[in-house]
Order: C-alpha cells, then structure tokens, then sequence
C-alpha cells in the first residue's frame, strides 16, 4: 500500500520551496550590481572591493561543508530558517556598514553564510526527497539558484541609481528573508529514522573517501575555469574583437547557459543517464577550453564562453545525484558538503590563475590553456569514480548476501 502525504500537504509543496529557497539564495551573484555605487562611496576601485564577493563565495562553501552533517539530523526545513535569519541580517548589516570591513562581515560573511546553509538545505532536500522524479526537482532546485541573480540583476540595478545602495540592501534585507523564512515552511524537516550508512560501504557513515575525493577534484576542476570565464567574460570578449556593448549580450548569454545546462541535467541523467551526462560534460569543457586557448576569433570566443557555461550548470546539477549515489540518502548532507567544498577553491583558484597568466598580447588564452591540465585531470576523477563504484556496490551487494 503506497503510504499518505500528511493532509495539507500537497506533494509539489516542498519543490516549490527548495526553488524559492535557492532563488533567494542565489541572490547573492546580483552583487556586481552594486560595484559602482559602492566603489563610489568608499573611494575605492572596483578590483579592491572584489575581496567582498570572494570572502562570500568561501564563506558560502565553508556553510555547506560545516553544514551537512546538521542539516542531516535537523532537516532542510530547519537549515533554511536559520539561513533566512543569517541572510538577512548580514545584508541589513551590509545596508549599515561604513566601511569595507563591515561590508565584508554583513555581505561577505553573514550573507554568505545564509547562501550556503540555504542552497545546501534546498539541495538536500530536491536529491533525499525528490523520489521517481529526483533529477527533475535536482535540475528545477538548482537551477533556480542560477536564476535568482538573473531576475535579481534588472531590479537591483535601477534601485542602486534612484534610491541608492543602501536603501536597495535594506529592502534585499527584508525581501531575501521572507522569501526564505517563508518557504522554509514547506521543506521537510528531519527524516523519522536515524541517518544510515552510506551506499558504497555500509560501515562508513559518510561513503567511500576515493569515489567522494574524485567527485571533489572533478567538480574543482570543471567549475575554475567556469568562474574564470564569470569573472572575465565582458573583457575577454571585448579583447577578442567583441564591442563593448555587445559584451553585456554575452555575459547575459552565459547566464542564460548556465541555467540551461542545470534544467538539461534532468533529462541527461535519466537519458542517456547519469555516468554518460557527466561525460558529455567533460567533453564539451575540453572542446570549449581548447577554442579559448587557440581561436581567438570574436564568433569562436562567445560560441565556446556559451559552452563553458552550459557545462558548468551542468556538472553543477549533475553532483547532488553523483554525490547520492556514494553516500545514500542518510548521510547526503555530510557527502555533498565533502564535495562541494571544491567550490570555494574552485572561486579563487579560477579567477586568480586568469589574473596571473593574462597579459597584453595573449590575453586570458593562457588561463584556459593552464584550465586543460585540470580537465585532464577531471578525467582521471571521473574514471577513478566509476571505477570506485562498481566495486562499492559489489561490496554491498557481498554484505547483504551475508
């Protein structure tokens, strides 16, 4: 007998939440937008005031590392409260600030903190509790947090002109909040039974630390140079012959792929499914990252930035279920914070290394071909996953057996 919702509940309620919650949480990319009348206001170059968005991202993937094991035993619904409080209180704190140092604690901080925990809780709660339609609501959930800052975007920018910077963080404040505590009250809270063993190995609490540590490699080395191209793609284009105000078309552009490539993973997975998806992955970053570091022609450029966003959302969406697959359902919080934690690498490593390597006559060509050695390597995580699979389940399969 095919057991009942609770009343009240009906069974869309908690993906429509985990959406809210990421689209809210995502808000946190919109943070260019304030660039202008921030570097104005503490008379201080935009390149300075960079170090506020990375504090976040870090902060951001510390949230999900450190919070997995929480949100494990307390539940998405929880998480996401908490996150809601976090989040609003560090952009109002932001909307205060009258220095850098305490932009960096409200937004960097604070709000970071509130992304992480909110993007980590709406995850969980799309990959444990998705049931026969796991990659549909892994794609919708994760996809909405690469929507959030492209509807945020427009809205925020107008504001910053008309009332300023810090009316426009203070109605943020108030809106990411409600948004997150609201729909907060749709997500599960914690499952009935105790988190069990993972799927790999039923005596480890977390799953196989190959298969995981690969997963973690691979993801590091197919998001850095994605965030290079986020953090660059206006110059980058404009070098390669793009005009500038095209330029604006082709980070909107990419945005736009990067949405694509999480919604494409819901198919992908199912058809031709998760491993071959993943693959495809891999092979669209090496064609893109390849175009990047010797086509330099305006039509290549934008055509392979397309791509090298489009996979980036894709092996994005792809992770949650690779991470599943490892840990099980009782222990996903803990793995996917182990796996995502390549993220906070992946945002400093990635912009730096195309800062490092840029230089007048070859531009940011040698970032992406330095960004091919870790494709490589992504390859070899990705064999090494496979591989580290296929033995866990048969060791599972040995463990019943007995």
């Amino acid at each position: 007998m095919r057991p009942q919702r609770p009343l009240g509940r009906p069974s869309w309620l908690p993906l429509v939440s985990a959406a809210a919650v990421n689209a809210a949480a995502g808000t946190i990319f919109a943070w260019s937008v304030l660039l202008p009348a921030l570097s104005g206001e503490f008379a201080r170059p935009a390149d300075e005031l960079g170090i506020v968005f990375s504090t976040a991202l870090v902060v951001f993937a510390l949230a999900v590392l450190f919070g997995g094991t929480w949100v494990d035993l307390h539940g998405p619904r929880r998480a996401a409260t908490v996150a809601g409080v976090a989040s609003g209180s560090g952009l109002a704190a932001s909307a205060l600030a009258g220095n850098v140092l305490m932009l960096n604690v409200g937004f960097g901080v604070l709000f970071g903190f509130g992304s992480g925990l909110a993007y980590l809780s709406a995850v969980t709660c799309a990959t444990t509790r998705g049931g026969g339609r796991r990659a549909h609501a892994i794609a919708v959930v994760v996809a909405s947090y690469a929507a959030g800052p492209v509807a945020a975007a427009p809205f925020g920018a107008a504001p910053v002109d008309r009332r300023g910077w810090r009316t426009t963080l203070a109605v943020a404040a108030g809106d990411v909040s409600a948004v997150l505590l609201t729909a907060s009250r749709g997500l599960p809270g914690p499952a009935e039974t105790r988190p069990a063993g993972s799927v790999t190995d039923p005596g480890d609490t977390i799953g196989d630390a190959v298969a995981l540590s690969s997963l973690w490699l691979l993801f590091f080395a197919t998001a850095a140079p994605g965030l290079l191209a986020f953090a660059y793609a206006a110059q980058i284009a404009t070098e390669r012959g793009v005009s500038p105000g095209a330029a604006g078309v082709v980070v909107a552009l990419m945005a736009a792929g990067n949405v694509a490539g999480r919604l494409l993973s819901s198919p992908l997975s199912v058809w031709p499914g998760l491993f071959l998806a993943m693959w495809l992955a891999l092979a669209a970053l090496l064609i893109a990252l390849a175009a990047l570091a010797w086509s330099p022609s305006a039509p290549s450029t934008v055509l392979s930035l397309l791509l090298l966003s489009l996979q980036y959302g894709l092996v994005s969406a792809l992770l949650p279920a690779a991470t599943r697959e490892v840990s099980g359902d009782g222990r996903f919080g803990a793995a996917y914070g182990r796996v995502f934690s390549s993220f906070g690498a992946a945002a400093v490593v990635g912009p730096a290394l195309g800062a490092l390597l840029h230089d007048g006559l070859d531009g940011y060509a040698a970032g992406f071909r330095a960004s091919l050695v870790g494709a490589v390597a992504a390859v070899l995580a990705l064999i090494v996953y496979q591989r580290r699979l296929r033995i866990g389940r048969r060791a599972a399969r040995q463990v019943r057996r007995h």
